[in-house]
Parts: structure tokens; sequence; C-alpha cells
């Protein structure tokens, strides 16, 4: 098949969903189908056979895109509606795989798509502000629409599955991959040569990410423990900084290191220098990416109780607290004095990603998928396109195929 991927953000970026969507291009691309990527302006190249990058043109006044919600996405968006209207009057594509808002254009295409859904975007928005709860409702009636007319769906995580289930019955789960990282390259000195026990985040430093929280429980838990460090590694300049001030009023300019953000392909190596890892998220109903890459990890974590985290771990592969600063430190408190369970919990999170959430069983998802939606959905769907696209109609000359066969 000639499938155009649809990708509203910077791409390849080193973060969540952009690795994501590396992975969906190197799957389809392992499946023997050719690949365009329609994506915004800003990113890195990737290099993937039968994979080509198409990028909008640099709107005025847009410059690092932030993750999330934001005027400059809904500017990008708006670029990218117009050169898929190009791209799909010039090009023949059989099937259009969107990811997140870009569900919304394909909807309005005429063609056959995928809706792959890597968080509910309604509920972004309300997160952000609540004063944008208008927009919220706007952008929910679109995720239902999308739903609904999709050829199937595919859930980052079982909370967005059994929303997308309410409108659409072809939902494939399809969890990220636990990364091995093990890529060669050398490592920042702050995370090879930090002394003691130490406890390690790796992400973005967003305010749902729960790092405020972890800040004041790993005040609390180091008082009797002055050799802990915490490694902190991404975030940009901004947030490094605003943490940085946060640490030192309390108390802990020496014992909190900030890294940058590491090659995802060095991400287990980093990994290897942590005793304990954290996922302190706060909101969201998506799983943290790199919950998987810690489990692969083989050491023990400590996250919050809540559904972020449960639907895709249990007490027996991870230490779930509360999500307050009282709970988290006395979860680091137990890990820092019990080496014992530190490596029950390591051991058995190691084998939940091996059997669950590695690359090979990302591709077999991915391509059982792609079987369904060929064989069932699209060919039920044949009748009603033909009574919108006649058999001979053309655009520029070119024959257009609104379905896969």
């Amino acid at each position: 098949m000639r499938i155009l991927l649809l990708a509203p953000h910077p791409f390849y970026t080193n973060r969540g969903t952009p690795i994501a969507v590396k992975h969906l291009c190197e799957g389809l691309a392992a499946m023997n189908h050719t690949v365009d990527v329609l994506t915004y302006h800003e990113g890195e190249p990737i290099d993937v056979p039968g994979v080509t990058l198409h990028r909008i043109a640099k709107p005025l006044l847009v410059k690092n895109v932030p993750i999330g919600p934001s005027w400059q996405k809904l500017v990008c968006d708006a670029s990218m509606a117009l050169k898929l209207r190009r791209m799909i009057r010039e090009n023949c594509y059989d099937l259009i795989h969107a990811v997140e808002e870009s569900a919304f254009l394909a909807d309005l295409s005429g063609l056959p798509f995928v809706f792959d859904m890597d968080s509910l975007m309604s509920r972004q928005i309300v997160e952000k502000s609540k004063l944008f709860w208008p927009a919220a409702m706007v952008v929910a009636w679109l995720e239902r629409q999308a739903l609904r007319h999709c050829v199937g769906v595919l859930a980052v995580c079982p909370a967005v599955a059994d929303i997308a289930k309410k409108y659409q019955p072809n939902v494939q789960l399809q969890p990220d991959v636990a990364i091995e990282g093990n890529g060669p390259g050398t490592l920042p000195a702050v995370i090879t040569e930090a002394k003691g026990l130490r406890f390690m985040y790796v992400g973005n430093l967003e305010t749902y990410q729960g790092v405020d929280l972890m800040l004041e429980a790993f005040a609390v838990a180091t008082k009797a423990r002055p050799d802990a460090v915490l490694i902190i590694v991404g975030g940009t300049t901004d947030r490094v900084n605003y943490y940085r001030r946060k640490a030192a009023g309390l108390g802990l300019r020496e014992q909190v290191k900030f890294s940058p953000s590491t090659p995802v392909e060095c991400l287990g190596r980093v990994l290897s220098f942590a005793d304990i890892l954290l996922s302190p998220r706060i909101q969201g109903n998506n799983t943290p990416m790199k919950l998987y890459s810690y489990l692969l990890s083989g050491r023990p974590i400590i996250a919050t109780r809540l559904a972020t985290h449960t639907q895709a771990v249990t007490d027996e592969h991870v230490l779930l607290v509360d999500p307050t600063a009282a709970a988290m430190a006395a979860g680091m408190h137990r890990l820092m004095d019990s080496p014992e369970l530190r490596k029950k919990l390591g051991a058995a999170g190691r084998e939940l990603a091996t059997q669950c959430y590695s690359l090979t069983a990302f591709r077999q998802r991915l391509a059982s998928f792609y079987r369904r939606i060929t064989n069932e959905n699209l060919d039920n769907r044949r009748d009603r396109i033909h009574r919108v696209i006649p058999d001979g109609a053309t655009r520029r000359g070119r024959p257009q195929r609104r379905w896969i066969g």
C-alpha cells in the first residue's frame, strides 16, 4: 500500500509521540508499505527505506513548537491542511494514517483513514486551563466524528481504547515500545560521575509530569540520607532553570543534578546509572512512554498510583504511591532501606517489559491491525466510497484509489 502518514508535531524529535511515530514508520516499512510522512517544518530527518518526509513551509512567527495544545500548533495544523490537500490531489494514496488531531483533517479528505490516538486531546486542553473548556467541547465533538468515520483506531493505552470503543468497534491497543537504548555515545558526566544512592527521572519537565511533587518528596525523604542524589535528565532550558531554582529553595542545590537530554539510542545506558527510577506524573490518562523503558532497565520504579500508570503495571512490578509528597517520600524511604525489594521489583518489571512491550510485540500488533482493516473494514466501505468517487474519476489526470483492494 501507499500510505500517507500525518504527524502533527516537530518530527523527528527525541520525545514521546515523535519516537512512537518513528517506530510506526519503521514498522510500516518492514511490512513493505510505501510511506509518505507529512509533518511540521521543525525536526530532524530520519533514514528509513521506503519512508519519505514532506514538511510544511515554516509559518510566520512560529518557532520551537511546544508540547501540548498551543497557538503554534493551530497555525501549523492549518498549513498542514493546505499541503495535505495538494498531496492528495497529486498522489494516489490507499490510506491515511493520522496521528492525534490530524485525524480531523483526514476525516475531511474522503480517503479511508486510521485514527492513531496517543492521547485524548479534548482532555489535554482542559488540563492546560479550565478556561479553554469551550475549545475542549469542540475538539471532543471532532474526536467523536473521527472515531465514527475512521476504519480503525490504534490506542496507546487502555484508557484511550475504552473511550474509542464507545464510537468505533475496530480498536487495537498499541502501547509504546520499551527501548533498550544501548547505542554508542558519550554520556554527560553528571550522569556517569554521580555518587551515592542515585534516583533518576528522565523526560520533559512540563507541569503534568509531577516534577514539583518529586522534588518536594525528595526533600523530605533525603533528610536522613544526605548521600542520595536525584538526577533529572531532559527538559528545555527555561524549565531546567525554573526547577533548578526550586531545588535550591528546598535546600537541594547539591543533591539535585540536571542533565541535558540524551539520544534515545542511549536511553538504556543512561538508566543503568540509576538505583531507583521515578515516574511522578499527576495528570493525563495515557501511560508515559518512559515507563516501558524504565521497566526494561531492570531498575526499581516509584510511580504515582493513577490510571496513567496502573493500566500498564501493578504493585508486583512497581512501587505505586499516592500522588502526594508525603506518600512519595515514604516510598523513597522504603526503597532506600530495602535492597531486596529493589531487586525484586526490578526483575519483575524487566520480565513484564520483555514479554509485553518489546519492539517485536509492537510490530506484531501493527501487522495484525493492518491485516484486519484491509480484509474487513475497507472492503465493507467499497460501495459507499464508490458512490462518492465513481470509477474513472480523476484529479489532475491521475486515477484516485479511494480504498485498499
